[in-house]
């Protein structure tokens, strides 16, 4: 029967002083002699855990902290994830620079404006045919006027490019 304090009990198992203390204020681990009795609260302490959770807790041995091996290769990837996303960033730059890269916005700002070019050609159309057609009668000669207007109006804005 090993006594030890509550904070060396707590720092062995690898959990904070107030989360023993918590444990012992609740009863859950009993005291003796203001002492915690390091294998009885072990067993206590496995007991009452719940085997569906993975242990939280870091797992100490003399002051060490012990690391799985997979954390180099952990590191390694998250490195090589790191800087691919830097190679990325650092591309889209060079391309934005020499101006291979176009910001949305001004591409935004530029769809706006032919959209309203076009949009301004084909709402000019009726103002300028209405006289016009109001004096024909012939359906075709209408359809061919239209035609035309629209035809003006577009070959008209294809030249701005």
């Amino acid at each position: 029967m090993a006594l030890i304090k509550q904070s060396e009990w707590a720092h062995r198992q690898g959990f904070s002083k107030q989360y023993a203390n918590t444990l012992i204020k609740t009863g859950q681990i009993p005291l003796v002699d203001g002492l915690v009795d390091e294998e009885q609260a072990n067993a206590i302490l496995a007991s009452i855990r719940n085997p569906n959770q993975p242990i939280r807790r870091s797992q100490f041995t003399e002051n060490k902290i012990q690391y799985g091996d997979d954390l180099p290769t952990l590191l390694l990837k998250t490195r090589i994830k790191n800087e691919i996303e830097r190679g990325k960033l650092l591309e889209a730059k060079v391309k934005s620079e020499i101006g291979e890269l176009v910001s949305a916005e001004a591409v935004k700002n530029a769809m706006f404006a032919k959209g309203r070019i076009i949009r301004d050609g084909i709402m000019n159309i009726p103002d300028r045919v209405s006289s016009l057609l109001a004096t024909i009668n012939d359906a075709s000669k209408i359809h061919e006027i239209l035609s035309n207007e629209i035809r003006e109006v577009l070959t008209e804005l294809s030249r701005d490019d």
